[in-house]
């Protein structure tokens, strides 16, 4: 250790410290000498004793609550943040600091991970140290230990850290969790009738399944549905196996998959496919920002700011200097660079900024690689076909990309450049050649070029163009599907796609509404079919009412016909049960009007919602219908009704998983990619925090459905329901899942009894506040508070007690304690003691 000037700020504070304030006047001694002392001294005279009892017999207790530790010297399982950030939860060793609480020791692993600079360093060879002492070797480092919640928090000037610090954890982190099986699972069943129809009735079954085992990860869904004809159809979405490949920053996929949409349109395939999968960077890795550059004249600060709101800061040395790790909110803006020299002097300027979606930061890439068979849903031709993409971030704020993609029959490359163009905007260009053999019995092969144009902006005006796109392709250019479709003969292709325009513009007004509209128009060669399709929405509130305007209108040729809607929906907030919202509707669809009332909510303090609705149209034809949803927790369920003038119809539905793992079967909600598996042993009825309606089941076992993949996910449980006698030792975990992971978070639980006693002399008075109570061990299980009362928590059912309020032999006496004998009131055992 050195002994240069550092900051060790370790927060362990003595446990019964507010207790014993509370219980009697304690006065702090504020002498110098005593200020000098890294040990506190408290004045025993301030605690009130019963007549007979000597006024110092409370010191005993104060002297050893003075100088104790909440935590020992050992080794624990803390959290680890760096500025901020979390780096997962590490095993360190803590020593007692000669200032008073837990010093840690910081070793060469744990330090490497931390993401400094070696040459920002004087002496870097002292981050190689047995135990290194990081405020002596990083100037303005500091490590501060809450021992409340095992979080030791580093902070660390940006000046020191590598530009990849915050890269992400560590590939040793990841974990690809246990072995397990699962099954979602997604049941509707509809019964009705009509006066047109009559019965119909009609059922839906879908599954989706997994199993892992180690690093792999198979994954299928199947449907079946039964329609009101009796016929039943079962289709299989995908089966595949994936794995990912740590160090390439990709997933390995076998079966029935989809090409990347990033540079070709996506296809169905099935084969094998390897693609990046950019979770596995950091949170600033995966999405685009600026490059700032500048000159500093000094070692000077540079504060970011965006819309007025600082992001980042840093020191930067005298000279050019380049800030490529900017972590931005949002597709586009401006950032207000402030650099202040070391001699006071100001310098501000604005960098505006705009992205895309195909976008990268410079150094990061993108790539796929997919060979296999073309597996469309429809009966058509299953060639084979293979295909590679390329994206590589680049200087001057522009990233190059680019493909090729082949079959026996087709061949088709792309190339194209997106680029940031700041004030103006951000724009993207590329241009693709195909050439494809669509006539089987002539060998006729055609050819053509196809050009497209991405834009993004914001402006002052708080308008967001967030995306638009113009795609032009010549007579001959044809994708990969248009191909396959033409050279089946199959009904689905209308001709090669001559050009196709999308855009999606948004504007805020004020600080409550907004307008947002999309539109998109395909037409096609030799064809007059065309596809046109527009959304309008505004939405504003008003003194709690939130009102929202809305139309929609998709037009195609006369063959697929003309639907238009207009609507207004008014949705005003009700002082009753839970989130309780009456919302009248007014709807024009297709020259037809209508008008419906609802009223949705749930129940106070249960699971249950409910929505019921009465409608009316302009012919008076009437209906109503409720509906009940019910969140098990192991389950959705619900259930409606609607009745009509000439119709009514009945309808089921429930969703869940349950999940196969060492310890038998979990049930659950419906799970998401990756999941954890909870365990509090034993223990039931124990909630999530972060994980809304989900209990552990009788065996101590929850399901947490949704978890981000590489990256630390914190798992807390919620106690409320616990009894007493119920103690968790450690409330919250980290976890850092491989994608498609089941990761096991198992949770120590002691059961304890709850000693609320009543401890007396010999002369029958109370005994002194401040006694110590000690187990067999010696351990000091609690002090006596005011009526000679203290309250224990012990796993064992009898002990001997040792009791203690002074250091003669008078002031001492061991009680012995069976809880079996003891009466018992909410979880508390409760008892009037004699100590001999």
């Amino acid at each position: 250790m050195h002994s240069s000037p550092r900051r060790w700020s370790l927060i362990s504070r003595p446990p019964l410290f507010h207790l014993l304030l509370a219980g009697g006047g304690l006065g702090l001694s504020t002498s110098q000498s005593a200020q000098a002392q890294s040990i506190p001294g408290f004045e025993a005279s301030f605690m009130h004793q019963a007549p007979g009892h000597d006024h110092q017999t409370g010191a005993l207790a104060l002297d050893s609550l003075a100088s104790q530790r909440t935590l020992a010297p050992g080794s624990y399982p803390v959290e680890v943040l760096v500025n901020g950030d979390s780096l997962g939860q590490h095993q360190v060793d803590f020593s007692a600091s000669p200032r008073g609480g837990l010093q840690p020791c910081l070793d060469a692993r744990l330090v490497g991970q931390l993401g400094i600079r070696p040459d920002s360093l004087e002496q870097p060879g002292q981050l190689l140290d047995e135990c290194v002492d990081l405020p002596a070797v990083v100037k303005g480092a500091q490590v501060d230990f809450d021992g409340s919640r095992l979080q030791l928090a580093i902070s660390i000037p940006q000046f020191y850290l590598r530009r990849d610090a915050s890269a992400g954890l560590s590939q040793d982190d990841w974990n690809h969790g246990i072995n397990a099986a699962f099954l979602n699972y997604q049941v509707a069943a509809q019964e009705g009738r009509n006066r047109f129809a009559g019965a119909t009735s009609s059922q839906d079954l879908n599954l989706g399944t997994g199993l892992n085992l180690g690093p792999w990860r198979l994954r299928s869904n199947q449907s079946l549905r039964q329609d009101e004809d009796g016929k039943r159809r079962w289709t299989s979405a995908y089966t595949y196996l994936q794995r990912d490949l740590p160090g390439t920053h990709a997933n390995l996929t076998l079966g029935e998959t989809f090409t990347n949409g990033d540079v070709f349109r996506s296809v169905p395939i099935s084969g094998a496919l390897v693609a990046s999968d950019l979770g596995m960077l950091s949170d600033r890795q995966q999405g685009y920002a600026p490059i700032v550059r500048g000159v500093a004249y000094t070692r000077a600060r540079l504060e970011i700011r965006q819309n007025g709101y600082p992001i980042y800061t840093t020191y930067v040395s005298p000279g050019p200097y380049q800030i490529d790790d900017l972590g931005t909110v949002g597709g586009s803006g401006e950032l207000e660079i402030i650099l202040t020299e070391a001699d006071g002097q100001v310098r501000r300027f604005t960098q505006p900024y705009s992205t895309l979606g195909n976008l990268l930061r410079n150094g990061v890439w993108r790539y796929s690689l997919a060979a296999g068979r073309y597996n469309a849903s429809s009966r058509l031709d299953d060639p084979l076909l293979w295909q590679g993409t390329l994206a590589v971030g680049g200087a001057w704020d522009s990233t190059l990309y680019g493909g090729l993609m082949g079959s026996t029959f087709y061949r088709a490359g792309n190339l194209g450049l997106a680029r940031d163009l700041g004030a103006l905007g951000a724009v993207s260009f590329d241009l693709t050649r195909s050439e494809s053999q669509n006539d089987t019995s002539t060998g006729r092969q055609t050819s053509g070029m196809s050009y497209a144009m991405k834009y993004g902006k914001s402006f002052a005006t708080r308008t967001h163009l967030r995306f638009a796109g113009y795609r032009y392709s010549t007579e001959g250019y044809r994708d990969f599907d248009e191909a396959v479709s033409e050279r089946s003969r199959h009904r689905s292709f209308h001709g090669s796609r001559r050009s196709r325009l999308e855009a999606a513009i948004y504007q805020n007004i004020g600080s409550r509404s907004a307008i947002n509209l999309t539109l998109s128009q395909q037409d096609y060669w030799n064809s007059a079919y065309e596809q046109r399709q527009f959304q309008f929405n505004f939405n504003t509130q008003y003194k709690g009412v939130s009102y929202n305007l809305y139309a929609s209108q998709s037009l195609s040729d006369e063959r697929y016909g003309n639907d238009r809607q207009i609507g207004l929906s008014i949705t005003l907030p009700l002082e009753f049960g839970r989130s309780t919202n009456a919302t009248f509707d007014v709807l024009e669809n297709g020259g037809r009007y209508s008008q419906r009332a609802s009223l949705n909510g749930s129940l106070a303090d249960t699971r249950v919602s409910y929505r019921a609705s009465l409608a009316n149209d302009e012919q008076q034809r009437q209906s109503a219908a409720i509906a009940l949803g019910y969140q098990a927790p192991y389950a959705s369920l619900g259930a409606g009704l609607t009745q009509g003038n000439d119709f009514r119809s009945l309808s089921f539905n429930a969703s869940g998983a349950v999940l196969a793992h060492g310890d038998g079967l979990t049930f659950g909600s419906y799970l998401g990619e990756t999941m954890a598996l909870v365990e509090v042993p034993d223990t039931a009825n124990v909630g999530l925090l972060n994980s809304n309606e989900v209990l552990t089941n009788a065996r101590g076992f929850a399901l947490m459905p949704y978890l981000r993949p590489y990256r630390t996910n914190r798992i807390a449980l919620e106690t409320d329901l616990l009894g007493p006698e119920v103690e968790i030792v450690n409330g919250t975990t980290q976890v850092v899942p491989r994608r498609g992971a089941v990761i096991k978070a198992r949770f120590e639980v002691r059961n304890v009894n709850r000693l609320l006693l009543t401890l007396h002399d010999a002369h029958d008075q109370p005994l002194p506040f401040g006694t110590q109570v000690r187990g067999a061990d010696g351990e000091i299980l609690g002090l006596v508070a005011q009526a000679g009362q203290v309250m224990l928590s012990t796993e064992l059912a009898s002990q001997v007690l040792d009791i203690r309020w002074g250091n003669n032999s008078l002031d001492q006496c061991r009680l012995p304690i069976d809880t079996r004998h003891m009466t018992a009131s909410q979880g508390y055992h409760l008892q009037s003691l004699t100590c001999q």
